[in-house]
């Protein structure tokens, strides 16, 4: 039996120690403790056995500060901590690509939940923003229509932004997984999103128009499977 292993048998041998039978929630005691001693585990690793992790391909490659802020907006929401790193897949003809992935971590299925909030709220987002982009002037150059695009995103996620506070998470859950970051993750380094607003052509009305339309939409809890916990629907 692996670390891993017996760290779930342990788990259903708690959950099965708060039996009303009590022959039974004593048997299941004992064979935690038994396995817990076994594999030198103690109550902290139990809590870090919740944790886990979901990883979610980014819109971009390059750090992008709209997709930055939403991955930050959606892992607080749901009591989350999110990371960013560089990885590669697959294509046909077996092609390698370069991505950028947002990885999740939390407890129980919450990671699971703010990966699909992020997939669904940066795919709207992003098909958003393209509209919006489309609007501008021909004679507009690239770089100011990009940074519209931009000012317009972190508008649509200010607009966004209540809806994702009715989504919360136990302080207890919080300090799980800062725990796990400690042992995991003890040397990351911050990164700085890349700023593609300042200096250019951008008005407040970009923002505006943006929010406009984040503040649209509306997220609620489905019934059913993890990938149906977020739905979102627009007005």
């Amino acid at each position: 039996m692996t670390r891993d292993e017996a760290l779930q048998k342990i788990k259903k041998c708690l959950a099965l120690a708060s039996s009303p039978n009590a022959h039974e929630a004593a048997a299941a005691l004992r064979q935690a403790q038994k396995m817990m001693q076994q594999f030198g585990l103690n109550e902290v690793d139990i809590g870090l056995a919740d944790v886990a992790e979901r990883d979610q391909e980014a819109r971009n490659v390059p750090l992008v500060r709209w997709e930055s802020l939403l991955a930050n907006m959606v892992a607080s929401a749901f009591g989350c901590t999110v990371i960013t790193r560089i990885g590669t897949k697959y294509l046909p003809g077996l092609k390698l690509r370069r991505i950028r992935k947002w990885v999740f971590i939390g407890v129980g299925a919450a990671p699971e939940i703010a990966g699909y909030a992020f997939d669904v709220l940066s795919r709207q987002c992003a098909k958003d923003r393209r509209a919006y982009i489309k609007q501008q002037s021909k004679n507009c150059k690239p770089k100011t229509k990009v940074a519209r695009g931009d000012g317009y995103a972190e508008g649509w996620l200010d607009g966004v932004y209540a809806e994702l506070e009715s989504f919360a998470a136990t302080p207890e859950q919080q300090a799980i997984v800062a725990r796990y970051m400690e042992q995991k993750y003890p040397n990351l380094k911050e990164l700085e999103s890349k700023d593609r607003i300042t200096g250019k052509n951008v008005t407040s009305n970009d923002w505006y128009m943006g929010k406009k339309a984040g503040s649209a939409v509306r997220l609620k809890h489905g019934v059913g499977g993890q990938q149906q916990a977020l739905l979102m629907s627009q007005r």
